[in-house]
């Protein structure tokens, strides 16, 4: 609301905190005698049940606020040239607009309407506690504590968690169970300055078990031109003896950078793999063995991934040291069916896997793009999991 005081603060000096926290009296204006005897009914009456909550009438009444000595003619005259949306915003910016009852909140929301006005809420201070969930079209409440992997999160069993549950980023093997809320949150901080939850709670350290090795997983994520970027690494050690029994993990068993990229072939139905983990010696004494490499690049066809592979030998030659560096771009977050973030979740979407959907073979971005933008971008906003401190959990 803050966007329709702007203009009446330039001209009639009056502040948003001002309206916000003004409760009218019977005989304190003119606009007191233009009070309806009962409030409107319709779809705004129940939004101001979580506006009121979080904009509490001050104990001692203030000054009237200049703006509100105006005429009421004035105010449905300005209304006449304010969308159905905007209209039901100034009727909550306090309570003497709510009792004009200006004839665009009287109209039913539809679907459009409720989810711009609800944005506009979600953009306001009210934006702290509730956030827009574009699959319910309503507000949900949330906790700044909430997170990927967040214990409070799954014991609250919020209506946030059930509808972040539906549309993650969980591959086989690799629950880091980030979900679209958390992702919208961390980016409402961003965009609007307050609200949401702090990047940290998005970057993580958790450890996935896949039979004869267990891989350590750390996220650090940094916004760059306002959209989200997350690196992934991963790093493990196979003993020389456990490499092939580790190369038959596959299906089920397999583990995966993104939901297209497994670490082998034949588990991915995209046709993706890191080559590097299939690559084997010439020498026909150590064929079971890895080719070791350095920062050896691949990327993602579908989905805006790109990665570097490096494997070393350690312990005298007696065991291997696979490292992983994933790079995803996830975009400015603020639809779940924008492509970046949808190719990014994948599975909740199987209609994307059309070749007439968006998907990275046919925008602008070419392998490497992702790194390199993080790189650029330098250490100055980056987030790493393996500084904050989070507690480890084994999946």
């Amino acid at each position: 609301m803050r966007h329709l005081f702007g203009v009446f603060s330039a001209t009639f000096g009056c502040q948003y905190e001002d309206a916000a926290r003004f409760q009218l009296q019977p005989d304190e204006s003119f606009l007191g005698a233009q009070r309806l005897q009962q409030p409107p009914q319709g779809p705004t009456q129940d939004l101001t049940k979580v506006f009121y909550a979080k904009h509490k009438p001050s104990p001692t009444p203030s000054k009237s606020p200049d703006i509100l000595h105006l005429p009421a003619d004035f105010f449905f005259l300005l209304s006449d040239h304010l969308d159905t949306p905007s209209a039901h915003a100034l009727s909550l910016t306090c309570r003497a607009f709510y009792n004009l009852g200006l004839p665009k909140t009287r109209q039913k929301l539809g679907d459009q309407d409720k989810r711009a006005l609800l944005t506009l809420l979600e953009r306001d201070s009210i934006g702290d506690d509730y956030y827009y969930c574009q699959r319910c079209n309503k507000l949900h409440t949330y906790r700044d504590t909430y997170g990927p992997q967040s214990i409070e999160e799954r014991i609250d069993k919020s209506q946030a968690f059930i509808c972040g549950m539906r549309d993650r980023f969980t591959p086989m093997g690799n629950a880091y169970d980030l979900g679209y809320h958390h992702v919208r949150l961390v980016m409402n901080r961003h965009f609007h300055g307050h609200g949401g939850i702090p990047i940290q709670a998005i970057c993580l350290q958790h450890e996935a078990r896949r039979e004869t090795v267990s891989i350590r997983c750390s996220t650090a994520a940094n916004i760059i031109d306002d959209e989200l970027y997350l690196r992934r690494s991963y790093d493990f050690v196979l003993s020389n003896a456990d490499v092939p029994s580790f190369r038959r993990c596959t299906g089920h068993r397999d583990f995966r950078l993104c939901e297209h990229t497994p670490f082998f072939r034949n588990s991915s139905v995209y046709h993706q793999a890191l080559p590097e983990l299939q690559r084997r010696p010439r020498a026909p004494t150590n064929k079971d063995e890895f080719v070791p490499c350095t920062s050896s690049p691949g990327s993602c066809g579908l989905c805006l991934l790109d990665y570097d592979v490096s494997i070393v030998r350690i312990d005298n030659g007696a065991a291997w040291k696979v490292m992983i560096e994933a790079y995803h771009l996830l975009g400015a977050c603020r639809s779940p069916d924008d492509w970046k973030w949808a190719r990014f979740t994948e599975k909740t979407r199987p209609h994307l896997f059309l070749p007439n959907r968006p998907n990275r073979r046919g925008s602008g971005y070419g392998p490497g793009v992702v790194k390199k933008a993080w790189l650029q971008a330098g250490v100055a906003g980056v987030v790493d999991g393996t500084d904050v401190h989070l507690k480890r959990q084994s999946i």
